[in-house]
């Protein structure tokens, strides 16, 4: 803005004004709310948002008021090796699983999240999620215990994370047997499972959340 310009807005029971001073000429102009709201949102976003280079598979970023983002990520593969206490079981299917993590603008993630997504050629808000079957969550809510994460410094880093945590062992910790439509207990559910595809959760095993794939972004 020129030095010689100046912009005032007075905000009164009376209403909105817009106070204009150019050249030493003062001019005056009533405003609705509606239309001071607008003005500031474009002033916000006139230089854009970047998000930089995201990870692969990555389904929605939302920056917040406070800086934080929330990054929601589907893990791209349907088989992984994982432990449980000491167990390892290599190859192991696993259903279409989506991470959140919720990331400050210094790049620590402060929660992650687990969720199964329904099994859709093409996601949507309305595609239903499942409870996730295993250890370590809670209402979607991902415990990892005494493990420490990485500060992330780019977002396509994220990427990697979701095959770290994956590899975390696995204990008994928030698992319910109830979770699974069979009611097996964890050692039992990963037995069952070790030599299955990934349509055999879908179809055996996992119970409907009450939530969508929107839900769960939100």
């Amino acid at each position: 803005m020129n030095t010689s310009e100046e912009i005032i807005i007075r905000i009164n029971a009376d209403g909105i004004s817009i106070e204009e001073c150019k050249d030493g000429v003062i001019s005056y102009k009533a405003i609705t709310p509606s239309s001071l709201l607008s003005c500031i949102s474009k002033s916000m976003l006139r230089d854009g948002v970047r998000s930089g280079l995201l990870p692969k598979n990555c389904l929605s970023v939302n920056t917040l008021d406070n800086g934080e983002r929330d990054v929601i990520i589907l893990h791209p593969e349907d088989r992984a090796t994982i432990s449980y206490f000491g167990t390892q079981y290599t190859d192991f299917p696993l259903p279409r699983l989506l991470f959140g993590f919720n990331i400050s603008d210094e790049g620590r993630i402060s929660k992650c999240r687990l969720g199964v997504v329904g099994n859709e050629s093409n996601l949507k808000p309305s595609t239903p999620m499942l409870v996730y079957p295993f250890s370590n969550v809670s209402d979607t809510r991902l415990c990892i215990g005494n493990n420490s994460l990485p500060r992330i410094q780019s977002l396509h880093t994220l990427g990697s994370l979701t095959y770290h945590i994956l590899s975390m062992d696995n204990n008994n910790d928030h698992f319910r047997a109830a979770n699974n439509k069979l009611g097996l207990e964890m050692r039992d559910l990963l037995e069952l499972l070790k030599d299955k595809q990934q349509g055999y959760y879908y179809e055996h095993i996992l119970l409907p959340s009450g939530i969508t794939l929107g839900d769960f972004i939100v």
